[in-house]
């Protein structure tokens, strides 16, 4: 699921686009599963070092996550199922690049590297799973800099520059930030509903 930043800064470039998708008969969720698909592939080809390679499948697996919206929007085709598969596929797609990494990691004997992308890993999904539960009790909890486009891009500058352990430090690192920015804020907004209701 690509973040509301970025939907809206290339809303004039994937709102056409998802209308000529949707025209041609490529269903939302077809792309969803497609996105996925070219995830798990990216993740093979990371596992055996072939990084640039991935870089392009992830870039193909990200325009189909990017579209996907677009597309269930101009052909009216939004529906809850469609979000709430969009998101549980995009958890297995970034399990499957974070598992290619450290497949490679556990290959080259690169300890730091297994680690490091172990953690990434691990704020990846607490980012989502924050949010998730967090809006089961508060309307919204948007807050935090590392939301998935972001990770992504983090993941591609270390594929194609060949920096993958600088790519999953500060993934690591930003993404757990964002893990914890999210509980403490849930918190604060709980705590402020709670007072607001007692005086």
């Amino acid at each position: 699921m690509i973040s509301n930043r970025f939907k809206d800064r290339f809303s004039f470039f994937l709102e056409p686009l998802g209308k000529k998708v949707g025209e041609i008969g490529v269903s939302p969720n077809q792309l969803t599963i497609a996105g996925m698909v070219l995830s798990i592939v990216a993740g093979f080809l990371i596992a055996l070092n072939a990084q640039r390679w991935a870089a392009f499948l992830v870039i193909m697996g990200g325009l189909c996550d990017a579209l996907d919206g677009a597309v269930a929007r101009e052909t009216e085709k939004v529906t809850p199922f469609g979000a709430f598969l969009d998101s549980t596929l995009d958890r297995y797609s970034d399990l499957a690049l974070y598992l290619g990494i450290i497949v490679l990691a556990y290959f080259k004997r690169d300890t730091s590297l297994l680690l490091w992308t172990a953690l990434a890993m691990a704020g990846a999904i607490m980012v989502s799973y924050t949010r998730a539960r967090a809006e089961c009790l508060i309307e919204k909890c948007q807050v935090g800099l590392m939301e998935r486009p972001e990770r992504i891009i983090l993941l591609l500058i270390g594929l194609i520059c060949h920096w993958l352990i600088g790519a999953m430090v500060i993934t690591a690192l930003l993404a757990n930030a964002t893990a914890i920015h999210r509980i403490y804020h849930t918190y604060r907004t709980l705590k402020t509903k709670e007072e607001s209701e007692k005086s």
